[in-house]
């Protein structure tokens, strides 16, 4: 009956796929395409049926009962028909046996019909799952059965079976139906704007590439939103949304979107302009009638465009768009029909001479949104705005926005070129080249225009400047062959060039006149302002970074490196090094810097009142100077290089008032620290002062752990009678082990701490067990190895420990052939940590004397250890532990006397005898005498 159950289920997973979508659609030829399915499923289980005496058992029944209970009784029928002719050709009495069974389940289905709906099964429907099934075998009652074939078991079996099979086959069904339900809930979600229940831009964008030739994009844009937001508040303009977009479902079910912000639109298709028109006024006219709510003064403009034939997608919405503009500028409230023609054919159209320019306006939008997120901004948001600036400035057809990362400028946007482009990071130098003109005019944020000629001695300046490989790279995807002018726009900030905003034309040389201009420096000064906000929020987030990062380390290097890195990304500086106070030699000693240069000397050492450094700790104020070469008692360090003359030095003092440092930052003469640099400083400071000062606790509290976890360690040594130093000398060799592995400085602190506390786990095993001198039994077995669980469950009681710890107390008993304990892991499933540490503890248990036994020579006990090479140890760890002790361990156990030849080995250290209990040649701590 396996291969039945199996069999119903595959076809019914079958049968499941039929079911695509969800609602699920009424389309008759998937409704004949599952009823032959199940035709041909009840044939297939007849055709391998399970033979219980004279009679054949099977679930081919079920299908049909289902087929009945869906589609009705002549379905049923039908997908009993099969069946039913198969058995009449067999026999005559099986056929009569099967026409009676099949009859009876469609008629009890038939009835049931109405009261039993298998889409929505509830625990209280269950008790009627076997009544379409009662007719099936009732004749066993009245024919007479074979010696040990009992009517009375064989009914209620077969009617359980029917029933358990209709449970599983409908579980298949219902989790399909289930699956299909939230797919298209998931749908509905991502293509739904949440606010309003409109459909949001992406659906937007899928629905307008299908509008057929005739159709109409209508955009529109609430009236002076933004005063409703500022008198009312947020949550009242959310209510206005949602009222709008209520109106607009209501005139134009399905054909409205909310695209963003207070932007929406409408794709409608109602044969004609003029209809199209009557159902755009009709939602303005119900927009401005809201009763006596704060929204009721709002107003909708509204532009709107017929789709032309071949006309694409962006070509129809930037008309819509022209439309929209002209409708907000020329009064608003207002419904503008663009037509397809250069002569004005409206009476919007010909209201005023004004210059289409609905995408700058669009672009002012934009940047407003972006700058009331509380967020970083991406690449994304980036192209978008250059999007804008490409399309709207007349001519441009290309553009890249270059912002400035620390001492270099990123490609975060380019429009027109290969996308590659984007994310190259270039040099300063590299821009000023290529910006070509004076220092002073770079400053200013002068814009400055090439053309062909200029052009190429440009790029060849700035190509001298680039990283190795860039000039190609340029070369293949910027189309410098097809370049004709060049507008390039510093945005400046604070005095300081952080972007270059860079808009080309590929057909004309002449492109960027006075009014071109004009409208390109409103990109940039958008670009600027966004830019400025961006500034607040990465120094916010690098200050918490910096805060969450430093409350993680507890390395006076790690935090240095961190503060250092930091204040060099956040300060924009070309160079930053922070000098450590030495209290023992009363100076100040370089312990991290960034940005330096294959110039940089020696660590800079500055004595007592050296440089403005000491004058910064002793004032405890920050210093500013603009030129070092020029202040007086500044420190000048040999080979100074140009981009290091302006300098400020951030004392780090502690609550005492107690020197800890000096942050030293360096940038270029013409990029003096400003008031506002000081001050994000001061905040660096204040961080870096905290953490250092709580470093210095928490290392002292290190410090504390790392004892009492030795004196730990010592007690469970003379607990179990080990050789004096056996934990020394096996945390020794470990940490050896991860040295030459090159482990980082986590995994050997985990290491460190797991190699001390491997046996605690010994605490918990009686003494009786424990210390017993001869052989263990496989009870006494058991409960010793129970240490290495109950060891693991201590550790993790134990703060501050890393948690890889306690994979080396745990498994440091587990064998690359899966024969150990506790877990039975095998090979690489065996953390590693663990692996290194059972070659030194088993090592360590070869060499040293014990009670029980004498010490093998290290000679005999690395013999043993390459006999377990694959089997109880790791092969490639094997291979470098032999490697590493040559000559036997440094930390030398020769005061034991030292045995050769076969030990006998003790309870829980050293070689294991062949024989059923015997896991492998070597197990320290676990083995068998």
């Amino acid at each position: 009956m396996l291969l039945n159950f199996c069999l119903l289920l595959t076809c019914t997973f079958l049968l499941s796929l039929t079911y695509r979508q969800w609602p699920v659609p009424a389309r008759s030829a998937e409704h004949q395409l599952r009823i032959v399915l199940a035709a041909v499923a009840s044939v297939l289980l007849l055709l391998n049926t399970q033979e219980v005496g004279p009679y054949k058992i099977d679930l081919r029944f079920v299908p049909l009962a289902l087929i009945t209970l869906r589609y009705g009784v002549g379905p049923g029928l039908l997908v009993a028909a099969g069946p039913v002719v198969l058995r009449v050709l067999e026999s005559d009495l099986g056929g009569l046996s099967a026409l009676v069974n099949a009859l009876s389940v469609v008629g009890l289905s038939g009835i049931l019909r109405g009261y039993l709906n298998f889409r929505d099964l509830g625990r209280g429907d269950l008790w009627k799952l076997p009544l379409p099934y009662l007719g099936v075998g009732l004749m066993l009652f009245f024919t007479p059965q074979p010696p040990g074939v009992s009517p009375w078991v064989l009914y209620p079996s077969m009617l359980a079976l029917h029933s358990l099979a209709t449970v599983a086959v409908l579980g298949v069904l219902n989790a399909r139906l289930r699956l299909l339900r939230a797919t298209a809930e998931l749908e509905r979600q991502v293509l739904t704007d949440e606010l309003t229940g409109l459909g949001n831009r992406r659906r937007f964008d899928l629905d307008l590439a299908r509008l057929e030739t005739g159709g109409q994009l209508v955009m529109l844009d609430i009236d002076d939103f933004r005063s409703l937001n500022e008198r009312h508040g947020t949550p009242v303009g959310d209510r206005a949304l949602r009222y709008i977009g209520q109106v607009m479902t209501d005139v134009t079910p399905h054909a409205a979107y909310r695209l963003s912000g207070e932007e929406f639109a409408l794709l409608l298709n109602v044969g004609s302009e003029a209809g199209a028109r009557a159902l755009v006024e009709r939602i303005q006219a119900q927009v401005t009638e809201p009763g006596g709510l704060p929204w009721a003064k709002l107003t909708l403009s509204a532009g709107m465009a017929t789709r032309l034939l071949h006309e694409t997608p962006s070509e129809l919405m930037s008309r819509a768009d022209e439309a929209l503009y002209l409708a907000k500028t020329n009064g608003r409230n207002r419904l503008v029909v663009q037509q397809y023609s250069a002569r004005p054919t409206t009476a919007e159209a010909a209201l005023p001479d004004i210059r289409p320019r609905y995408s700058l306006w669009q672009a002012q939008r934009t940047t407003v949104n972006l700058l009331t997120q509380r967020r970083t901004l991406t690449d994304d948001d980036w192209h978008e705005l250059l999007r804008l600036a490409v399309q709207t400035v007349d001519g441009v057809e290309a553009g890249t926005l270059n912002v400035r990362e620390g001492s270099v400028f990123r490609v975060c946007a380019s429009e027109g070129y290969d996308e590659g482009l984007t994310g190259l990071t270039l040099t300063e130098r590299s821009q000023r080249k290529w910006y070509g003109g004076s220092l002073e005019d770079w400053l200013a944020g002068k814009p400055r225009v090439l053309r062909p000629g200029e052009i190429q001695r440009a790029w060849a300046s700035a190509d001298e400047s680039h990283q190795p490989g860039q000039d190609q790279l340029f070369a293949q995807l910027g189309r410098r062959d097809q370049l004709r002018a060049n507008l390039c726009l510093p945005v400046v900030l604070g005095g300081e060039v952080i972007a270059h905003l860079n808009l080309d034309s590929m057909s004309s040389e002449d492109v960027f006149t006075p009014a071109v201009m004009q409208d390109a420096g409103v990109f940039a000064q958008q670009v600027a302002a966004l830019l400025q906000l961006q500034e607040r929020w990465r120094e916010l987030e690098q200050l918490a970074r910096l805060h969450g990062d430093l409350s993680l380390s507890l390395d006076d290097d790690a935090i240095a490196g961190h503060l250092t890195d930091t204040a060099h990304a956040l300060l924009r500086t070309s160079y930053t090094v922070l000098l450590r106070y030495d209290a023992a030699h009363d100076m100040l000693i370089s312990a991290a810097r960034a940005g330096a240069s294959p110039l940089d000397g020696p660590p800079v050492r500055l004595r007592r009142g050296e440089g403005m450094s000491w004058l910064a700790l002793e004032t405890g104020q920050v210093q500013r100077v603009a030129d070092i070469m020029t202040a007086p008692g500044a420190y000048r360090p040999e080979n100074l290089e140009p981009d290091r003359r302006a300098l400020m030095a951030v004392p780090l003092l502690s609550h005492q008032r107690q020197p800890l440092g000096v942050l030293c930052l360096l940038r270029s003469a013409h990029r003096p620290f400003q008031a506002s640099d000081e001050a994000l400083a001061a905040m660096l400071a204040s961080v870096g002062t905290r953490v250092m000062e709580r470093g210095t606790h928490l290392n002292d509290l290190r410090a504390t752990l790392e004892a009492s976890l030795n004196t730990l360690g010592v007690a469970l040594e003379a607990r179990d009678f080990e050789t004096q130093g056996h934990t020394q000398r096996v945390r020794d060799l470990a940490l050896m082990m991860g040295a030459a592995l090159q482990l980082p400085d986590d995994q050997m602190t985990a290491l460190r701490h797991g190699a001390t506390l491997h046996d605690i786990g010994k605490l918990c095993i009686p003494d009786a067990v424990l210390l017993k001198p001869g052989r263990l039994n496989p009870d006494e077995r058991a409960v010793v190895e129970q240490h290495a669980p109950l060891g693991a469950d201590l550790v993790a009681r134990i703060p501050f420990l890393h948690p890889e710890s306690h994979h080396v107390v745990r498994h440091h008993h587990e064998r690359w052939d899966g024969a150990g304990y506790p877990d039975r892991l095998a090979a690489r499933e065996i953390p590693l940590l663990a692996r290194i540490f059972a070659l030194c503890d088993v090592y360590d248990a070869l060499i040293s004397v014990r009670p029980y036994k004498a010490a093998m020579s290290h000679a005999r006990a690395l013999e043993i250890i390459r006999e377990g090479r694959g089997t109880q140890f790791d092969p490639a760890l094997t291979d470098l532990f032999c490697s590493l002790i040559p000559g036997g361990f440094a930390v030398s156990v020769s005061s034991h006397p030292a045995g050769t030849g076969e030990a006998t080995v003790p309870a829980e250290e050293g070689a294991v005898p062949a024989g059923p209990v015997a896991a492998g040649p070597v197990e320290a701590d676990g083995a068998l005498p």
